[in-house]
């Protein structure tokens, strides 16, 4: 299965393939305010480093968040224009789901907490544990106050050790997080992404393009769906 991947919920931009022989092939440009111009290009440059034409893509894989809503939005649109012109399925993989398994990544370790800094004193934070093919949350993505999410997470470990990931990690050290719990990766990769994409097509958990949203935590952010967004363009 040949599958591209879109990853832009941080200041981190990132594209990825992989191809049906299983090797990945990931670019990754950390350029705050630039992933709408940069994503298209670096998703071209890396079907070319796998050596795969548009046509031979049977998937599309975004980072559907929670992080930047501007972010997550690109990633979601992106995938939507590209699924919807190919007539490919999607699927989404939580940004903090990538960053659990890039922590966990090369460790005996079973689970990692995952956060991203959400601006206005909060943090986006989840725990996973690594069971089977695709992680299993402990503590489901939400957006809690520091305080608050280091108690969430305590109780979610309850007393299993841990690894960490994202840019949330050390506002959750200033509010008592156990600083063994190391950090291990600060942003989501588009490889690990398209590698838990690849477990979801597997096992059929993918949407039509419509359907590949954001996921942003925050209640009170819209989110339109391709004929919203543009009425004048239904889907074919």
């Amino acid at each position: 299965m040949n599958l591209l991947a879109f990853e832009t919920s941080t200041e981190n931009c990132s594209a990825a393939a992989l191809r049906d022989d299983g090797e990945v092939f990931s670019i990754n440009e950390e350029a705050p305010q630039k992933h709408a111009e940069l994503i298209l290009p670096m998703a071209d440059r890396v079907l070319e480093m796998a050596g795969l034409e548009k046509g031979d893509l049977d998937g599309i894989v975004y980072g559907k968040g929670p992080g930047s809503f501007t972010g997550v939005r690109i990633a979601a649109s992106t995938a939507q224009g590209y699924a919807q012109a190919l007539n490919l399925k999607c699927a989404g993989v939580s940004s903090l789901e990538a960053l659990a398994m890039q922590a966990l990544y090369g460790t005996d370790e079973s689970c990692a907490v995952a956060s991203i800094d959400a601006r206005m004193g909060e943090v986006y934070v989840a725990v996973y544990e690594r069971t089977g093919k695709y992680p299993k949350a402990l503590l489901e993505p939400c957006v809690l106050k520091p305080d608050d999410a280091v108690q969430a997470v305590s109780s979610a470990l309850g007393a299993h050790g841990a690894y960490a990931g994202g840019t949330g990690t050390e506002i959750l050290y200033a509010a008592g997080l156990n600083r063994n719990i190391v950090k291990r990766s600060q942003f989501p990769d588009g490889e690990f992404i398209v590698k838990l994409g690849k477990v979801l097509f597997d096992e059929g958990r993918t949407v039509d393009a419509a359907q590949a949203l954001p996921l942003y935590v925050r209640d009170e952010v819209a989110w339109k769906k391709i004929p919203q967004q543009h009425p004048e363009r239904p889907l074919a």
